[in-house]
């Protein structure tokens, strides 16, 4: 079967007017919240130093980095605003990561070929869900094979974006996806230490996957079975598996819905946890040197070996870790992302509190759907309390509306920009879909900094 051609046609012959009316506003907060998480990126020291790497190496001034008061070319500035954007575990996840993959990359090239809004959104929607199909028809790429889910899947859904917005008839397509199987990499290693490799994952794929749609436009051809060939992308990073998944439904059936984002600073597997614990800390005030004992209980996805080291010795390999975030979570207020800092892991009370707090998984249970059931337990000198666990704001079960995304950007920029650009970016994401042939350059320069 010819998969590759398959999704090519798909995202070919796909048009706005094809969207789910729910998937359009979808788009949009994602946008926003993709937004919000790039300006907390722009504070954190690893992705300084990449997006000053980018700034370095030049290129002609075509597209604007977050926050930045320069500019510089599409792919570079694709590899920029992902690095930024996958900088503090905090961007939405639709798509395994793919606002941090697929938006980059279709953001610079709208500031350099004409594209509105509509455009725009349907690039997005396409490029996401892709994404989203890839990853998930892979069998253990992670946690068998160790690989990094958005960087090696990421660059299909980059790539895809930008060609639709370049209107790529489905050969051409077909070809673009194929040199971008070769650009997928990302290895899951930076789970054990926190190495600032993942951060550079998303950027890379964003980058790469722009650049195979120009190669593509250029002339170039890469492989039009990369995908389900003997040498394609599933039989290299996968185990083996069912193709279907791929093309399933395709138009009818969205991948990408319900949408995914995240509540706090932490890894998607751990935010029921940090809810039930902020909440907790909300209704009885009772300070983290009155716990004696915490135990967690829950699908063993949460407590994977990856997700369990105690003793990080980063902000990366911190929010990587149940026991440490849990920790971090009994000790600070996560809706103010920033609390999840350096200063937080070297706290010896976060520390001493991450040693001792005890996980029990539980086989019986399962993940599903965005949500990873869980039951907490606080003990204190004189209270035992059980926390069991609800999805989070943001889950497929528990949907951002845009007054959320608005409350999120507001808060998450609020030490970055003033209140009027802010709002000026709100307003101009609010009406992507009524697809003004300007506007999509208008946003991507709204969010420059200002003078």
């Amino acid at each position: 079967m010819q998969e590759t051609r398959i999704l090519a046609q798909f995202v070919s012959e796909t048009s706005f007017f094809d969207l789910p009316d729910t998937l359009v506003e979808e788009c949009r907060i994602a946008v926003l919240d993709t937004f919000a998480a790039a300006f907390i990126g722009t504070a954190q020291p690893w992705a300084q130093h990449a997006v000053a790497l980018a700034r370095e190496l030049g290129g002609r001034p075509e597209a604007t980095v977050i926050h930045q008061d320069w500019r510089i070319d599409v792919a570079r500035a694709a590899f920029a605003n992902g690095v930024l954007i996958g900088a503090f575990e905090c961007e939405p996840l639709t798509g395994s990561h793919a606002c941090g993959t697929v938006l980059p990359a279709a953001l610079a090239l709208a500031e350099r070929e004409p594209c509105d809004g509509r455009m725009f959104i349907t690039a997005l929607a396409l490029g996401f869900e892709i994404s989203a199909r890839i990853a998930r028809t892979a069998v253990g790429l992670e946690a068998v094979r160790g690989f990094h889910n958005p960087g090696t899947q990421g660059p299909f859904g980059a790539a895809a974006a930008a060609a639709k917005m370049l209107h790529f008839d489905t050969d051409m397509l077909s070809r673009a996806l194929g040199l971008a199987g070769s650009c997928s990499a990302g290895l899951l290693e930076f789970a054990w230490s926190g190495a600032d490799t993942k951060r550079l994952h998303l950027g890379r794929a964003s980058q790469l996957g722009l650049e195979s749609a120009l190669l593509a436009q250029k002339g170039m051809r890469g492989p039009e079975t990369v995908l389900e060939g003997r040498y394609g992308y599933f039989n290299a990073f996968s185990e083996p598996t069912d193709l279907a998944p791929l093309v399933d439904g395709l138009g009818t059936q969205w991948a990408i819905q319900p949408s995914s984002h995240k509540s706090y600073a932490t890894h998607v597997t751990h935010q029921a946890v940090v809810q039930a614990i902020q909440d907790w800390k909300r209704v009885h005030g009772i300070g983290p040197e009155a716990v004696r004992r915490v135990v967690i209980e829950g699908v063993p996805r949460i407590m994977e070996p990856r997700h369990a080291v105690r003793d990080p010795d980063n902000v990366m390999g911190g929010q990587y870790s149940l026991p440490f975030t849990a920790a971090v979570a009994l000790t600070r207020d996560m809706a103010k992302p920033l609390v999840y800092d350096q200063a937080a892991v070297d706290d010896p009370i976060v520390r001493a509190l991450a040693q001792r707090l005890e996980l029990v998984p539980d086989a019986s249970l399962h993940a599903g759907h965005g949500v990873f059931p869980a039951t907490v337990t606080i003990e204190t000198a004189d209270r035992t309390f059980l926390l069991p666990t609800e999805p989070h704001k943001g889950s497929p079960s528990n949907p951002m509306t845009w007054t959320d995304a608005c409350e999120k950007f507001r808060r998450y920029t609020q030490l970055f920009i003033r209140e009027a650009q802010a709002n000026a970016i709100i307003d101009a994401v609010a009406v992507l879909h009524q697809g003004d042939q300007a506007h999509v350059k208008q946003v991507a320069r709204l969010t420059a900094k200002a003078p």
